[in-house]
């Protein structure tokens, strides 16, 4: 099935034509069927104005069904957002905090899921750090000997950005709720790689853009509130769109019963197209299915990345279990010294310079790959990286 899905996601993928696309941890491209939407949006209110507002409306509500099925939700728990940094500002904001309350976070968060928490210190509300080894792993033991009867949120990345390391979201979830202590996910490094349901999971709340490996635009992403808390947090940017229906007229207060009350205003409309597009294409390959096809091959590629890389002797950042893995491998070839990172950032040029995309993350080339990568690109990967170790070691 790995290898079925492999094949019909690459046809729908442009970008293979030119490149060995190994960036989707920082943007991926955009499959045909994106790129098709925000076209005939394009196209269509070029020519109409807001004449066909309705069925962009319903295309919207369809991706809003989509990112329900993806995480097995409600849609009535599903809200809308910009990016992952606004979601995650919306639950900071939102929460009923008391001075003295805390947050705990891993020390090795990215900045978007660092400063809503620590912007909380303004209402009294501690910020604590989880000790993180180099492997980027993070243990129950950890977590749970940073938490005290005064901890209300563990904010955790499902997939480490720069490490790769893959949480198992169900036991953080169940450490957490034994302590009465709220879990908010940034699963923006897995969400479209990687299946997650909510409710076996029971996790509180989960946001990721879908730029990433959900394949879609910049600026269009998902916010999942559990349905028991949503009358708990306090409304936030409220407009026209956090209206119920039939209550659109001046002086009306009257809220929606769902997420999408967070949806005050108007949305990024051919973003949001897009994103139904590639996360429609993603869900019809099984991305959301507890044996996910999308998952096997992204985790096949891993396994002869690493065989191949480790046989040309670099050096890898890799977890050892593949139920710990994602998409992400960190690269490079220091055996004695670390690789200066103005060395990475050369390797990394000189790939484009040969069609291979790459990044730079914690002091490694990393390499992220999705389901639709094959045996081709992960040989031009080994090749051009081999080639720029050579030059930029000599």
């Amino acid at each position: 099935m790995a290898q079925d899905v492999r094949q019909q996601l690459r046809s729908h993928m442009p970008v293979t034509a030119k490149y060995a696309y190994f960036d989707h941890a920082a943007v991926g491209p955009l499959p045909t069927e994106a790129a098709q939407a925000i076209q005939d949006y394009a196209q269509t209110a070029s020519q109409h104005g807001d004449v066909h507002w309705l069925d962009w409306s319903a295309g919207v509500q369809n991706l809003r069904q989509q990112a329900a099925s993806l995480l097995n939700a409600s849609p009535d728990e599903i809200t809308l957002v910009n990016n992952t940094t606004g979601g995650l500002n919306l639950i900071a904001e939102a929460l009923p905090w008391q001075p003295g309350d805390n947050v705990v976070v891993p020390a090795n968060e990215f900045p978007s899921n660092y400063l809503p928490w620590k912007n909380l210190e303004r209402l009294g509300v501690e910020l604590r750090a989880i000790p993180v080894p180099p492997s980027g792993e993070i243990s129950l033991k950890s977590v749970s000997d940073t938490m005290d009867s005064r901890t209300r949120l563990l904010a955790i990345s499902w997939v480490g950005f720069s490490s790769g390391y893959r949480l198992d979201v169900g036991s953080m979830v169940e450490l957490a709720h034994a302590r009465d202590c709220l879990v908010m996910l940034d699963a923006i490094q897995g969400l479209g790689a990687f299946p997650i349901d909510v409710q076996e999971t029971q996790i509180d709340f989960v946001c990721a853009d879908g730029h990433k490996w959900m394949l879609g635009p910049e600026g269009a992403g998902l916010l999942y509130i559990r349905a028991a808390h949503l009358e708990r947090l306090r409304p936030m940017g409220l407009g026209w769109g956090s209206l119920a229906a039939g209550a659109f007229e001046p002086g009306s207060a009257k809220l929606k019963t769902t997420a999408a009350r967070y949806e005050g205003g108007s949305a990024n409309m051919p973003g949001l197209l897009g994103f139904g597009g590639s996360l429609g294409l993603l869900c019809r390959l099984g991305c959301h299915l507890r044996e996910s096809p999308i998952a096997q091959a992204i985790l096949e590629n891993v396994q002869q990345l690493e065989g191949k890389l480790l046989s040309a002797g670099f050096e890898l950042s890799l977890p050892t279990r593949s139920d710990q893995r994602s998409g992400i491998v960190g690269i490079t070839w220091g055996a004695s010294a670390p690789v200066p990172e103005s060395t990475l950032i050369a390797a990394r040029q000189m790939g484009l310079e040969q069609g291979v995309v790459t990044s730079v993350r914690g002091g490694r080339l990393r390499a992220s790959t999705h389901a639709y990568n094959d045996i081709q690109d992960i040989d031009r990967l080994v090749d051009v990286l081999k080639a720029a170790r050579k030059k930029l070691s000599s």
